[in-house]
């Protein structure tokens, strides 16, 4: 949680804290201040204080309140942190995995994976075209990406399924030949997006807009400076 939300947090719960235990003292400076702040700006008028009571049901409303936000936030706050240590050891666990002497379609799966993002190359008529993917899963040992089927991407595999794919670990790189197969079934769909939970505010295995597509006749090759390229076909 950032310090400035805190601290004003913890301004308005002292202001409430105050107005519940010494209502009496709290509606005097309050009138003071709208009274000095009429005079300052010009307006000729009083301002008129609340009765105690109300104020202390008031106070007491807003204390619990900010009671509230502050475990919702601070719930939030753990819930990420958590993500980004499992993700963080996923990754570690992932890159541990990585073996790019004797890479196989396992290493190529993990390394894309490890990257995160990569890029998938598609052609659109006589222009090449390129945008950022992240999603790469591995059912019944074929390697699948997933897009939406009303994306210019879906309408270019369709027409031309030959693709390639590339991505940049900050030392090694991968560039990936192959030809992409649409998999209507709802079982490949499900798969993908049980291994990424926030597709399924997009996507659903029954829609008619998810697209998964396996790679075929694909040809993975692995570049490191200073090391001859590793060739991997699947």
């Amino acid at each position: 949680m950032p310090i400035l939300f805190k601290i004003i947090l913890l301004i308005l719960f002292i202001v409430f804290f105050f107005g519940f235990f010494f209502t009496e003292k709290y509606l005097q400076l309050q009138h003071r201040f709208f009274s000095w702040y009429y005079k300052l700006i010009g307006i000729d008028a009083q301002f008129k204080t609340k009765s105690p009571t109300l104020t202390k049901i008031t106070s007491l409303i807003a204390i619990v309140f900010l009671c509230f936000i502050y475990a919702a936030i601070v719930e939030d706050s753990n819930k990420k942190n958590q993500n980004a240590t499992a993700t963080q050891e996923q990754k570690t666990a992932i890159a541990e995995t990585v073996n790019l002497e004797e890479p196989d379609m396992k290493t190529v799966y993990d390394f894309l994976k490890k990257c995160e993002t990569y890029y998938l190359a598609t052609v659109e008529n006589d222009q090449p075209r390129v945008r950022p993917f992240g999603t790469v899963d591995i059912f019944e040992d074929k390697i699948y990406i997933q897009t939406g089927k009303v994306k210019n991407v879906s309408k270019q595999m369709a027409k031309n399924p030959k693709v390639e794919i590339c991505a940049f670990d900050g030392s090694s790189w991968i560039r990936i030949e192959a030809t992409v197969v649409n998999d209507d079934r709802i079982e490949a769909k499900q798969h993908m997006l049980d291994n990424y939970p926030s597709l399924r505010q997009m996507y659903k295995a029954d829609d008619d807009n998810t697209q998964v597509l396996y790679l075929k006749d694909a040809t993975a090759t692995f570049y490191s400076f200073g090391k001859d390229p590793k060739v991997v076909k699947f």
